[in-house]
This record gives structure tokens, sequence and C-alpha cells, in this order.
């Protein structure tokens, strides 16, 4: 009779765990990412530049009419240096001092880009050194980037 309690009691305490663990595994966040909102007055097409393995890549265009957001980068962002040029149809309303190399719009609406950075990358009909402006984006595995006007 006691061996028939402590089977069940290894047995409860057995599924318990296992539910723990289920429930710790599946309410944590499958993805994560960089979002950008557009907070300018009219369209606004983004850029972004960062760092994946050895390499420096840029990525674009993403489009994002008035006060919407979009995902730029999907995977984990945390302690990541990562550039965003941005323009309007007003001009230009976020860049820096980093130049990565982009494509221009008008040529290639979606493209990435490896070793960006590099100008003789950057040679070809519609590819432009622009200057990104780089932010870190500290311990968070999501990060939103607000452009403005």
């Amino acid at each position: 009779d006691n061996i028939m309690r402590l089977r069940n009691l290894v047995t409860t305490v057995g599924l318990v765990i296992v539910g723990f663990i289920s429930f710790v595994v599946f309410a944590t966040p499958a993805s994560a990412s960089l979002t950008v909102c557009n907070r300018a007055g009219s369209k606004a097409f983004v850029a972004i530049s960062y760092y994946s393995g050895d390499s420096v890549w840029s990525k674009g265009w993403l489009q994002l009419n008035p006060g919407s957001c979009g995902t730029a980068f999907a995977g984990r962002v945390s302690n990541s240096d990562i550039g965003v040029y941005a323009e309007t149809f007003t001009g230009v309303v976020e860049s820096g001092d980093v130049r990565r190399c982009v494509i221009w719009v008008q040529d290639q609406s979606s493209w990435t880009i490896r070793n960006a950075d590099n100008p003789a990358r950057c040679r070809g009909r519609g590819r432009e050194m622009k200057g990104f402006r780089v932010f870190r984006t500290n311990d968070s595995p999501d990060y939103t980037y607000e452009v403005f006007d």
C-alpha cells in the first residue's frame, strides 16, 4: 500500500514538473525583432545595417505609411549595433556618419548587401553609400525605433 502511494506521488510530482517546464518553454515568445515605426508625415523608406558573424549587412527597403510600424529585422537584437537610414517623399529624415551601401528603391525595392561597409561592394546601377545613424539596442531581445520628420 505504501509502495503504491509512493509510486502515485512520484508520478504526480513528475507530471507537475513536466507541466511547469512546458509552460515556461511555450510561454516564452517564439521570436524577437527590430520594429521601425514611421512618425513622419509622409511615407518612409527605411534601410537598416547590422553585424552578423564577421560581416556588415545592409537591408532595405521597409516601406511604411505614416503612423504604421513594420518588422525591419526578425531575430534577437539584444546588445546589437543597428544602423538606420530613412527617407520620405519630403527628404532624408534619419541619417548619420556611418557609411553603408544601399540600392535606390526605384531600382530594387527589396535587397540585402553583405560587406555593406565596403565601397567596392557599392558599385553598379542604383547603388550608393549613405550615412546611417547607429544605435545600441541594450538588453532587450526586441527593439522599436521611431522615425520622425
